[in-house]
């Protein structure tokens, strides 16, 4: 069986972590981590400290030679991405690029690209995006990952190289950070389980669909091993509100405060749904954890994590 040499920049992460996990089980893959952190937890996988902006990434790539790339390193942050545009541009685009650029002439068989489903498509209340409708990104992150899309496009198109755009809604679960600008499961969580005020931008009623990490991760198993090319939306199916998951999780931790509302970031849209029906016909997968089975796994993780 031939021998699968699999990067994943961002690897260290919370999406990249969870991934490196499950390749790292197949007896045909060797798995390369590039990350600017190191890693939480020890994984079966060979780490190399480096940004993505980093000259050094050409002579790294050369090094391990990869078949595949799986691309998650980011600013992943929409409220950083409003508060600076140029840092943004510089990871998502500069960065994005430098490491597409770098990996040409090395025989590189699939470049997988985590873009993003919520800060996309902007917004249409009421509407289901689908791939084929028109990106119309509503902050500095969504138009850097659009960006890169179309970049990805064209590299794939001149040097005749598979690639595969995945468009994740919210990704939660155990070893998101419960500190960051972003994950607002783990950051609510958090909090509650400390007894400290949990507070929610926007009117409370702001919607998305919310998907636990592994079936992410099952998803993008599928993609690598029967190398499946094309743009998905990786997403549960279904939609809550902020205020639902903040009640959801009181229940859950018997937590008993009330939100502090505050109003919306800038950069944030109201609502987005998406629809995953292109992903569920080009391969085996569906998602399995429901929202309320993947939110008590969290809290799980939350309590014996308290470190964090």
């Amino acid at each position: 069986m031939k021998l699968n040499k699999i990067l994943i920049t961002g690897g260290a992460g919370f999406i990249g972590s969870a991934l490196v996990s499950k390749l790292s089980n197949r007896t045909n893959n060797k798995i390369f981590v590039l990350d600017i952190n190191k890693p939480k937890v020890t994984l079966d996988a060979k780490y190399e400290l480096m940004d993505i902006r980093s000259k050094g990434v050409r002579e790294y790539l050369n090094q391990i030679k990869p078949n595949t790339i799986i691309h998650l390193a980011a600013q992943a942050s929409v409220a950083i991405s409003a508060k600076d545009p140029v840092l943004d541009n510089d990871i998502n685009v500069g960065g994005s690029l430098n490491l597409l650029n770098s990996s040409q002439g090395l025989n590189l068989d699939h470049f997988v690209f985590f873009s993003t489903g919520g800060a996309i498509y902007g917004e249409e209340i009421g509407k289901k995006f689908n791939e084929d409708d028109k990106v119309n990104p509503k902050s500095p992150y969504g138009i850097s990952k659009s960006n890169f899309e179309s970049y990805l496009n064209y590299y794939s198109t001149k040097q005749n190289l598979l690639s595969t755009i995945i468009r994740p809604s919210n990704v939660y679960g155990p070893g998101q950070n419960p500190d960051g600008e972003a994950g607002v499961v783990s950051i609510f969580g958090k909090k509650m389980l400390n007894g400290q005020p949990v507070t929610i931008f926007g009117s409370g009623n702001e919607y998305r669909d919310y998907i636990y990490v592994r079936d992410v991760v099952n998803f993008v198993e599928e993609v690598v091993s029967k190398k499946i090319s094309g743009t998905y939306n990786v997403c549960y199916g279904e939609i809550a509100t902020t205020l639902e998951i903040f009640k959801y999780l009181a229940k859950i931790i018997n937590y008993e405060k009330a939100p502090v509302m505050s109003k919306t970031r800038e950069g944030d849209i109201f609502g987005i749904n998406l629809d995953n029906s292109k992903a569920l016909k080009a391969s085996e997968w569906s998602p399995e954890t429901s929202l309320m089975s993947g939110l008590r796994d969290t809290i799980e993780y939350l309590k014996k994590n308290k470190d964090l």
